[in-house]
């Protein structure tokens, strides 16, 4: 978010040169998927077959540079990625045809082992089931875009060895938005983001194979982990153990093969010089226990499940009144 956040900051500097960042893309309230979507969805992602069309971004935006016109326009969205399809795919292609004569998709891709980890994090804080990685998940989804797209493909590798100043915003202005002066920029303080621990890992993992109080409502139990592990001293940061890291770079040998070959691309980091697709631990892909993949501090895991299981035990109204100390 530190790019989108960025843009949405200096909407108005961009603007008076020129470049149009269309803030409720990024956003997406509407949940527009690759911002398009013709007809309303419901929670379960079915079309309701009697909803009225509604006006897509990509009309909002055509619209406002016929009335005004800028010289570049910026889309931002992470889950316009995982979106590419097959099927998206020439439908992107030509609705963007209407906003620009020269385009370019820009991506930047995490080494898998450093993509895997933060994965896990974000879907077992959110209460999400966890899935085998993918073995090609980025050529699932660029590969279509090659086929049907007649702009430019752009990836960068997510690396501060090979980003501009080391960080994404820097990079992004250098080489996509060259003439800009970045020093014009308005670069918000970042909110810091809670990543949970090795021991909440290990406990969310323990609640999603049925190892912990099944009298607990699922959901608060994890949201009460989440809550308590932020609080809760001498966390062990999430790292991959070396076997468990050496097993998601091998497992996705294909991708990296793919990237090498069709993009020129090498992950810089460690550990990426000898890929081996047969050297793959299945234990580690289809893990049933954070140790496997974590080393973490048995005595905080058990203290964290302690407090969490105290107050995932209390009523609703104690829960939120407490929340409010």
């Amino acid at each position: 978010m530190v790019l989108q956040n960025t843009l949405t900051a200096s909407r108005k500097i961009l603007d008076e040169y020129g470049v149009y960042f269309p803030k409720f893309a990024t956003e997406n309230r509407e949940r527009f998927v690759l911002g398009y979507e013709t007809q309303l969805v419901d929670e379960g992602g079915k079309i309701d077959p009697q909803s009225v069309p509604q006006r897509d971004h990509w009309d909002r935006i055509t619209s406002r540079n016929n009335l005004l016109p800028s010289t570049t326009t910026i889309v931002s969205n992470r889950a316009f990625f995982k979106q590419l399809t097959a099927q998206s795919a020439p439908h992107f292609e030509a609705v963007t045809n209407h906003i620009a004569s020269s385009k370019k998709v820009v991506a930047y891709l995490r080494p898998p082992d450093t993509y895997f980890l933060l994965l896990l994090q974000l879907r077992l804080a959110q209460n999400r089931d966890i899935v085998a990685p993918s073995r090609t998940r980025i050529k699932e989804r660029i590969a279509p875009l090659g086929q049907a797209w007649s702009g430019g493909v752009s990836l960068t590798l997510f690396s501060p060895s090979v980003l501009t100043e080391g960080n994404i915003v820097d990079d992004f202005f250098a080489h996509h938005v060259p003439n800009f002066d970045r020093q014009l920029l308005t670069r918000p303080p970042q909110p810091q983001r809670h990543r949970i621990s090795a021991e909440a890992i290990a406990l969310l993992i323990d609640r999603q194979h049925g190892r912990l109080d099944e009298n607990v409502d699922p959901a608060v139990m994890v949201e009460q982990i989440v809550r308590e592990d932020a609080r809760l001293p001498g966390a062990t940061p999430a790292r991959l153990r070396a076997n468990a890291a050496r097993t998601i770079r091998n497992w996705a040998a294909p991708d990296l093969a793919w990237l090498r070959q069709e993009y020129g691309i090498r992950f810089p980091e460690q550990g990426y010089k000898d890929i081996d697709g047969d050297d793959v631990d299945l234990s580690v892909i289809h893990f049933t226990d954070g140790g496997q993949i974590c080393a973490f501090d048995a005595d905080r895991k058990d203290a964290l499940y302690e407090k969490a299981l105290a107050r995932a035990r209390l009523p609703r109204l104690a829960r939120q009144l407490l929340t409010l100390w």
